[in-house]
């Protein structure tokens, strides 16, 4: 048996079913209580609908990028594992970081190296899982009480809170840029979508403060995974 017969079997299948039936559930429930508390404060239904509807459709387009990522996935997790990983907690850019990371640490090139089997790839499945559990648990025991500090140092105008999250930020971008921005000689195709995408990202916020149109500064980071992946295409088929 190989690492696709799992990854597209029946089991798989029904397991992934359950999770994105649970989210589905979990959605309408939330969405049923916020429809009930905008009316107990008097928000119009009219005004409601339009916001559901303007948040569905601009749900779209940050999503073409896990989109994309999804079907380069399945080459090599198949379909429904695939589809258990972009469907719950994580993101694309995490997803491929460890498993990635996994196939690099058994000897391979990538997720994409024809020698990934069924033992990497059942490493992979627990690494990807247990690496993004714990912010699950974090939020459970601690929540409340990083809330209750947010607020504190919110209200005391202190900027402690506003840079740190800064740095978490960047640190974090950092860390997944790092590998691919500097590694000229083994993946110079990464250096080329990273500058492409970091120049896209600057084009939008001059479009966005140009014209004034806030939709596109807020779109800039889907807009610019497209084009860095885009540029690498290009680049890597030597299509210019």
């Amino acid at each position: 048996m190989s690492h696709l017969d799992v990854g597209n079997s029946a089991l798989m299948l029904f397991l992934a079913a359950l999770v994105v039936v649970g989210i589905a559930i979990q959605s309408i429930l939330f969405m049923r209580k916020a429809w009930k508390r905008g009316n107990e404060i008097g928000i119009d239904e009219a005004l409601m609908k339009k916001a559901m509807l303007n948040s569905a459709v601009f749900s779209i387009i940050p999503s073409l990028p896990i989109l994309i990522l999804l079907m380069i996935f399945m080459g090599t997790f198949g379909s429904y594992f695939s589809w258990i990983r972009f469907s719950v907690v994580g993101s694309a850019v995490y997803e491929n970081m460890a498993a990635d990371t996994v196939a690099r640490a058994a000897g391979l090139s990538g997720i994409a190296d024809p020698a990934f089997n069924i033992d990497i790839f059942a490493v992979a499945m627990w690494v990807m899982t247990a690496g993004i559990i714990w912010g699950i648990v974090f939020n459970i025991f601690f929540m409340k009480s990083l809330d209750k500090f947010s607020k504190k140092a919110k209200a005391s105008n202190n900027t402690f809170v506003p840079v740190v999250s800064s740095a978490l930020f960047i640190g974090m971008l950092s860390l997944l840029a790092a590998p691919h921005l500097t590694n000229f000689g083994g993946n110079p195709a990464g250096i080329v979508a990273f500058i492409a995408a970091a120049i896209a990202v600057v084009i939008c916020g001059k479009i966005a403060a140009v014209s004034k149109i806030k939709a596109i500064g807020e779109f800039s980071l889907p807009i610019s995974l497209l084009v860095g992946m885009a540029a690498a295409i290009v680049f890597s088929h030597n299509i210019l």
